[in-house]
């Protein structure tokens, strides 16, 4: 029986091909693969909304999940959206289950108590200290089955992970863990769809720009990661049977300076703050998407700062070039919510969530979006986003020069026999084999 496997690399871009295409696992694996160079991602280009339009097929607009989190005025993102339930359309683990397949997730956002993923790991990053690994990953929806997979692999957890400092490898990340997380599910339950997602270049590319010898450690990593992945699937006696799938949700830019969106709100007279600094009220407040940000108003004051924001922005010299309503970006990009208005990057400029002086943010390797690099802009923008597959279902050498992210969903589902009745991307038929 066919099975189906797919790899997120979070940030991976079509220029990191030709690098794998040397490393051993890659080149073995994805021999005469097929796919989508350059895939059109959502706006904003973050991970959180461009992984549930992976796996749903749809923009943020119809599935819900616009931020990585949700809205506060205590730093913008307050908390990560970990648990699943806030998604509003079908996903492909839905339709796998309809196909009557076994499903499986390690660190795929957004997934935590999905009743349709039979052995899942939800990507959580233990807000609460005291918790263990087997109490947050029990939490958020992992079966005995699954948490037998985070036992196995408790050599490989990241102990050191919330003091990493500069430097990363295996020892301080998740993503050796949750790599060796799908090595023993394959091991144990050979799963019929299993989707996984590791981060390790979109945190190098953050922490050290887009193309630099850091790049190519994590690309390093990769390939060594891809030959665990394809030892234990031919331990299983499942390799031969495998669709194989590297996708990616987003790319990167480099910026050059950080500025504090909310600090120039305040400054236009729509955030008040107390002596200590604390914000007792606000009529419009913004939450950075890394080279986009969202903003919220309320009592009225929409029409007032979108003016005041349009008179910053033809000055041109606060780091946004366009001002856009919520109804511009839903008609454009199916980008839509509770807010109001959108800014978007001048192409140097990344935003922060702060509202005190100075108004620029130094580098904080601690905060995705505050590094040497990073996304949240406008699709078209920047070093794009790939989807290569290989497997008993899919053409030899079909390389489609352009795509849509939210045809991953339905092309996916098509390998296995299976439907997205909610889907608003297509089926790449061009490259899977004709039944």
């Amino acid at each position: 029986m066919k099975k189906l496997f797919v790899l997120s690399m979070d940030a991976m871009v079509w220029e990191d091909v030709a690098y794998l295409r040397e490393k051993p696992n890659f080149s073995r694996l994805m021999e005469h693969m097929s796919g989508v160079s350059h895939v059109r991602t959502i706006y904003p280009s973050i991970t959180y909304p461009a992984h549930v339009s992976i796996m749903t097929g749809c923009r943020t607009g119809k599935h819900g999940v616009f931020t990585n989190g949700t809205f506060g005025t205590e730093g913008g993102s307050t908390r990560w959206h970990y648990v699943g339930d806030i998604v509003k359309t079908e996903d492909i683990f839905a339709a796998a289950k309809r196909a009557g397949l076994t499903t499986a997730s390690v660190f795929w956002p957004v997934t935590g108590r999905n009743k349709n993923i039979d052995y899942l790991i939800d990507e959580y990053f233990f807000p609460d200290p005291n918790e263990t690994p087997e109490q947050g990953f029990a939490n958020m929806g992992s079966s005995e089955e699954a948490l037998r997979a985070v036992r196995e692999n408790m050599d490989r957890w990241p102990s050191n992970y919330k003091n990493r400092g500069k430097f990363l490898d295996k020892t301080n990340t998740f993503d050796d863990f949750l790599m060796g997380c799908a090595c023993s599910m394959i091991r144990l339950y050979q799963p019929d769809v299993l989707f996984v997602h590791n981060c390790i270049l979109d945190t190098f590319r953050h922490r050290h720009g887009i193309f630099n010898e850091q790049i190519d450690r994590g690309l390093d990593m990769t390939d060594e990661w891809l030959g665990e992945v394809m030892s234990a699937m031919e331990e299983a006696g499942v390799y031969d049977d495998t669709d194989f799938v590297i996708l990616s949700d987003h790319g990167q830019m480099d910026f050059a300076r950080r500025i504090k969106l909310n600090l120039i709100l305040r400054q236009g007279g729509f955030i008040d703050v107390d002596e200590s600094g604390k914000v007792t009220d606000w009529r419009a407040f913004a939450q950075s998407n890394g080279m986009s940000a969202t903003i919220w108003t309320k009592d009225g004051a929409k029409q007032q700062v979108y003016e005041y924001l349009c008179r910053l922005r033809d000055q041109g010299v606060w780091g946004f070039e366009e001002v856009l309503t919520r109804e511009e970006v839903s008609r454009e990009y199916g980008f839509d919510g509770d807010f109001d208005l959108v800014v978007e990057t001048d192409g140097y400029t990344a935003f922060g969530d702060g509202w005190q002086e100075p108004i620029a943010n130094p580098i904080d390797l601690s905060d995705y979006r505050l590094g040497m690099a990073t996304h949240g802009y406008r699709p078209e923008k920047g070093p794009q986003p790939v989807f290569l597959c290989k497997g008993p279902s899919v053409e030899d050498d079909v390389m489609i020069g352009r795509g849509e992210i939210i045809d991953e969903a339905p092309t996916l589902a098509a390998t296995f026999g299976g439907t997205m009745p909610d889907a608003e991307g297509r089926v790449i038929g061009e490259i899977l084999k004709q039944k």
